[in-house]
C-alpha cells in the first residue's frame, strides 16, 4: 500500500510539473529545455544544452592539461581565459536553475524548490564550481588561495554526472540498497577493526618497529582485507601467520557481499525500467485504441445522422402523393 501511494504521489507530482511546464512562458521553458532536455527545446535551447555540455567536458580535459608543470606561458594565459569564461557561464547556468527551479520541482511553491534546488547536492556543485574562482577575483590571491582554488575546479567534473543516465541508476541503487550496503560495510568494518588489534598483540613484542601502534595494525588490516597486500608490513610469528589466513578467508567472503548487493541491486533496476517501458507502450496503445474507438463511434452517430433527413423526407413526400 505504502509503494504504491508512493508511486500515486509521484505520478500526481509528475503531472503537476508537466502542467506548470506548458503553462509558464516561452522564455521560461526553453530556458528549462536547455537545461533539463535539450532534445525538447527549440533550436537555440538545443544549441544552449549541448554547448554546455562541451564546456563542462572541456573542464574535465583542461583540469588535467593546467596541473603540469613547466606550462608556456601563451598556454597558461589561453587555460586562464578559458577558466574565466567557464566560470562566468557557470554563473549564469546557476543563475538560471533558481530561476526555473520551480519547473524542475513542479510539486513544490517557487520559494521551496529553489531553495531545494539550492540546498540539494547538484545545487552545492553548481554553486562550487563557480564561486571560488569569482571570489578570487575580489580577493588577493595568495599560494593558499591558489591551491585552494585549483582543487575546488575539480568539483566541476561532478556536473557531468547530470548527463550520464548510468551514474543517475547508482544512485538510485544506493539509496534503495542503503541498509544493505551500510551493514555490509559495518560487518567489512568490524572485521578490520578486529583483526587490527589482534595483529597487533601478536607482532608487536616480536616487531616492535613495524607494528608499532594500532594504527600500524589498522593500515596491515585494510590491505589485507581489501586484497592490497603491499607486502611492507607483514607478520612473522607462526600466530601472527595463522591470524592473517584467517582473515584473508574471511575477507573473501565478506568484501563480495557489497559487490553483490550492488549487482542485483543494478539488475532490479534495469528490470525496473524495463517493465516501466513497456507498461508506458501498453498505455499509448490502450489510449490510442480508446481514441480510435471514441473516433468511430462519432462517425457512425454522424453517418446516422445523416440518414435521418432523407428518411424524414421520403414519409413526408409521400403523404404528399397520398392526399394528392
Amino acid at each position: 500500500m505504502a509503494r504504491k501511494r508512493g508511486r500515486g504521489s509521484s505520478r500526481a507530482a509528475r503531472i503537476e510539473r508537466r502542467i506548470k511546464l506548458e503553462d509558464a512562458p516561452e522564455l521560461k521553458r526553453q530556458v528549462f529545455y536547455a537545461l533539463e532536455n535539450a532534445s525538447k527545446g527549440k533550436l537555440p535551447a538545443r544549441i544552449a544544452g549541448y554547448a554546455l555540455f562541451a564546456l563542462i567536458v572541456a573542464n574535465a580535459v583542461i583540469v588535467f592539461a593546467s596541473v603540469q608543470p613547466g606550462l608556456d606561458p601563451v598556454a597558461a594565459t589561453v587555460i586562464n581565459r578559458f577558466y574565466t569564461f567557464s566560470t562566468v557561464c557557470f554563473l549564469i547556468e546557476y543563475v538560471a536553475r533558481v530561476w526555473i527551479a520551480d519547473l524542475a520541482f513542479g510539486d513544490c511553491t517557487p520559494l521551496r524548490a529553489r531553495l531545494r534546488y539550492v540546498l540539494s547536492p547538484l545545487g552545492i556543485i553548481d554553486l562550487l564550481s563557480f564561486l571560488p574562482n569569482v571570489v578570487s577575483w575580489f580577493v588577493p590571491v595568495t599560494a593558499g588561495l591558489r591551491n585552494a582554488v585549483n582543487v575546488l575546479r575539480l568539483v566541476r567534473l561532478i556536473k557531468i554526472s547530470r548527463y550520464m543516465r548510468g551514474l543517475r541508476t547508482i544512485g538510485r541503487v544506493l539509496e534503495k540498497r542503503r541498509h544493505e550496503i551500510v551493514a555490509s560495510f559495518l560487518v567489512i568494518a568490524l572485521l578490520v577493526v578486529v583483526a587490527s588489534v589482534l595483529m597487533y598483540e601478536i607482532e608487536h613484542p616480536a616487531q616492535p618497529a613495524a607494528f608499532d601502534s594500532l594504527l600500524s595494525g589498522l593500515y596491515w588490516a585494510v590491505e589485507t582485507v581489501t586484497g592490497t597486500g603491499y607486502g611492507d608490513i607483514v607478520p612473522v610469528t607462526v600466530p601472527g601467520r595463522l591470524v592473517g589466513a584467517l582473515i584473508m578467508f574471511l575477507s573473501v567472503a565478506l568484501v563480495a557481499i557489497p559487490g553483490g548487493i550492488f549487482s542485483a541491486g543494478f539488475v532490479a533496476e534495469f528490470q525496473n525500467a524495463s517493465l516501466r517501458k513497456i507498461e508506458r507502450g501498453e498505455k499509448r496503445g490502450r489510449d490510442q485504441e480508446r481514441d480510435d474507438a471514441r473516433d468511430g463511434g462519432d462517425d457512425d452517430d454522424d453517418a446516422d445522422d445523416g440518414g435521418h433527413p432523407d428518411s424524414d423526407d421520403g414519409p413526408a413526400e409521400g403523404e404528399g402523393h397520398a392526399r394528392l
